[in-house]
């Protein structure tokens, strides 16, 4: 019997330790995340060159030849630039205008576009745009070197123009009445939602425990308890948490001097999708554990890899593959896109289809092992009857034996 003890006793040392790297690993990798890499790699980009001369192919050259690029598509017209970015598709559109290279020959100031999506991550935009920036830089400054080198600081300058032939443009898609700014403001609140509303429910539950023990002691988990104080917290703190975070999100929207998009309630389906997502992990952990504290530090890791690896705050090109898939198993980054294409881009439900039906499987998978955590809970809570009532029994003393 101590041989086993002392078996039991180790392993629960083992488990421990295991758990405590685990999550030590999880911290250590958010705070290497921050700074892995300077830059972003690989943004998603598309190319229209409407002016297919030997200029145009060697900016495209120098775009394909930059790490920071990954050339997704070659874009017949703006049109559909304009159109992938509000699709997600793109982080980044390239336009290259007609006569480029006709008009850099007539010494003729020649700007590039730059169409960058104004939702995704503003490390982004910013560092792509600067990146181009310099490519057509560079082939500025070989077109400039046939030039003598004592004509260079001729007064007044005759000899070339005053400014870069080529030059870059910039344009930022989203929402038109909306800044840079306040695009990024549901983004922030979603990150906040989560917290909001894995512990409502967390307390409710334990609350209905606290209740359900002083009738019954030898319960121990909520999953033991009744459907009905399992069930009845679960809805109501789902329609409180998803109206309450409705009405604050465009409030706040309001504000700060966000138009509210004439589809709002498609806005509001993602929004009671992602409280329910976060409600179902909440309910699921509250079901099958029974310590507080450990309660409060799983609800921590699991919101703290979501916030940084939602793909918002660090660029998805920053992280490595496994910072990147841990981000990809929490449904705050689905709930970001789906919003970004929703509600800053305006585009209609559908568009949002792919992330929308992964927040759905995630919802269904969590449903599952709750409803199997109850069936569990049920049968132990029928022993736990069975055992209350043997003991009653047993205990009971009839008249005749007394006397």
């Amino acid at each position: 019997m101590s041989k086993i003890k002392s078996f039991q006793f180790f392993g629960f040392l083992l488990l421990r330790t295991i758990l405590i790297t685990l999550a030590l690993l999880l911290f250590f990798s958010m705070m290497a995340g921050m700074y892995y890499k300077s830059e972003p790699r690989g943004v998603k980009t598309a190319i229209c060159d409407l002016d297919h001369s030997s200029l145009s192919r060697s900016i495209i050259f120098g775009i394909n030849s930059s790490e920071m690029y990954e050339i997704v598509n070659y874009a017949n017209d703006y049109n559909t630039i304009q159109k992938l970015i509000d699709e997600g598709k793109i982080d980044l559109g390239i336009v290259i205008p007609e006569n480029t290279y006709k008009n850099v020959l007539n010494r003729k100031p020649v700007r590039i576009l730059a169409a960058v999506n104004g939702t995704a991550n503003p490390i982004i935009p910013k560092l792509s745009v600067g990146t181009l920036k310099r490519i057509v830089m560079t082939l500025n400054m070989q077109y400039g070197m046939h030039i003598p080198v004592e004509s260079l600081g001729v007064i007044p300058n005759v000899c070339h123009g005053k400014e870069p032939l080529l030059g870059v443009s910039q344009r930022v898609y989203y929402s038109p009445a909306m800044s840079m700014e306040s695009s990024m403001l549901p983004a922030f609140m979603g990150l906040a939602m989560q917290i909001v509303s894995m512990l409502i429910i967390l307390l409710a539950l334990q609350a209905n425990l606290k209740k359900v023990r002083g009738l019954i002691p030898s319960i121990k988990y909520a999953r033991q308890i009744p459907l009905k104080a399992i069930l009845i917290p679960a809805i109501t703190s789902w329609i409180m948490v998803g109206t309450a975070i409705s009405t604050a999100f465009f409030t706040t929207m309001y504000i700060f001097g966000v138009p509210l998009p004439p589809n709002i309630w498609n806005t509001v389906l993602i929004i009671f999708m992602l409280v329910l997502a976060m409600e179902s992990i909440s309910i699921f952990i509250s079901l099958n554990v029974n310590n507080v504290i450990i309660l409060t530090a799983l609800l921590t890791l699991i919101v703290l890899p979501a916030f940084m690896y939602s793909g918002f705050l660090i660029p998805g090109e920053q992280m490595a593959a496994f910072p990147h898939f841990i981000g990809g198993i929490f449904p705050l980054r689905y709930y970001l896109r789906s919003l970004y294409l929703v509600f800053n881009h305006q585009m209609p439900l559908s568009s949002a289809y792919e992330n929308i039906n992964i927040l759905l499987q995630f919802i269904g998978a969590f449903v599952l092992l709750i409803i199997i955590s109850i069936a569990v809970g049920t049968v132990q809570r029928r022993k736990i009857h069975m055992k209350e009532k043997l003991k009653n029994m047993r205990t009971e003393v009839t008249p005749e034996e007394n006397v």
